[in-house]
């Protein structure tokens, strides 16, 4: 059944902000591959940007125990922001809510409660996509899913029981991908409510033109859909790009067109942007995955950070 949106003018603060250039009003973070086995590969980050990071991101998954000495050494006393994925597959929503998981909850509680400040976490990151195993779907068949009902009921009894237990330096982070397509779950359907959710978070990429992915997007056309989304089921969160990145223009993937384009320009244009009012924090993707979404995968994408963030 279709819902009508309801949406509210902007409020002068925030007309100011959008006036801004994103790179002036947002705080600037990163995940660097292989981080929390070697943090120092982060500092190395910093120096290749000659930027200091705000943010410090990286994953968990079903069984680890935190936070604890890596968000320690990653929170720098307390001035930058820790941001957890915690990918909980193997599980299905409905073990959370009965009780099967609580053991480990406790030792969440514990940690969270002997750890002196505050810690980001996304659960479920991306559950929207269907690649994802814990996807939540109509008829809840995903190995490690469940009903849009049942994905509810499980992020609110994960919220419940850390605050009811005293738990008051984590913040919940609801996490989408940007992609609407056909196949993925309409974010308006597993909405837990604003009462649980403390900060909005996307994940984006331009992936670039091939006969797979689609065609090469800007980063305003890569976040706007979801972030109008987004914003219309809470009317004051802040949102966060919890991972971001382009690829470079290249024959090789059969893309002739993208070469018309450029990743030096493409986070130009991301980072002097004037929309997105309610954006509070962009985290860099630093790694070579299913393409290059490095800072330095062309030497001018690494100028235009570098005198961006400077």
């Amino acid at each position: 059944m279709k819902t009508a949106r309801v949406t509210t003018a902007p409020s002068g603060a925030a007309r100011m902000r959008a006036a801004r250039r994103l790179v002036d009003r947002v705080e600037f973070g990163a995940y660097v591959d292989g981080m929390t086995h070697a943090p120092q590969r982060l500092a190395a980050f910093e120096s290749l940007v000659r930027a200091p990071t705000d943010i410090a991101s990286y994953y968990w998954g079903f069984g680890d125990i935190f936070p604890g000495a890596i968000e320690r050494s990653f929170a720098r006393n307390g001035t930058r922001k820790v941001l957890l994925s915690w990918d909980m597959g193997p599980t299905r929503f409905s073990e959370w809510t009965n009780g099967q998981h609580d053991d480990y909850l406790d030792d969440l509680v514990a940690a969270s409660l002997a750890y002196p400040w505050t810690v980001y976490v996304r659960p479920w990151p991306e559950m929207n996509g269907d690649w994802q195993e814990f996807q939540p779907t109509a008829d809840g068949a995903r190995p490690y899913g469940g009903t849009y009902a049942e994905f509810r009921a499980a992020w609110r009894y994960l919220v419940t029981y850390f605050r009811a237990r005293g738990v008051t330096n984590l913040r919940w982070v609801f996490n989408p991908t940007v992609d609407v397509y056909v196949g993925t779950t309409p974010v308006g359907l597993i909405w837990p409510g604003a009462a649980y959710v403390d900060v909005l978070g996307i994940d984006g990429f331009n992936w670039g033109r091939d006969s797979k992915w689609g065609r090469w997007k800007s980063f305003e056309q890569t976040f706007a859909p979801m972030y109008r989304r987004l914003t219309a089921l809470h009317p004051t969160a802040p949102v966060w790009i919890c991972e971001v990145g382009s690829k470079e223009p290249s024959r090789s993937d059969g893309a002739p067109r993208d070469l018309r384009q450029s990743k030096a320009r493409w986070t130009k244009d991301a980072l002097t942007t004037r929309s997105f009012p309610r954006l509070r924090v962009v985290v860099w993707f630093h790694a070579r995955k299913e393409r290059d979404w490095r800072v330095n995968s062309s030497p001018g994408a690494l100028r235009v950070l570098r005198r961006a963030l400077r």
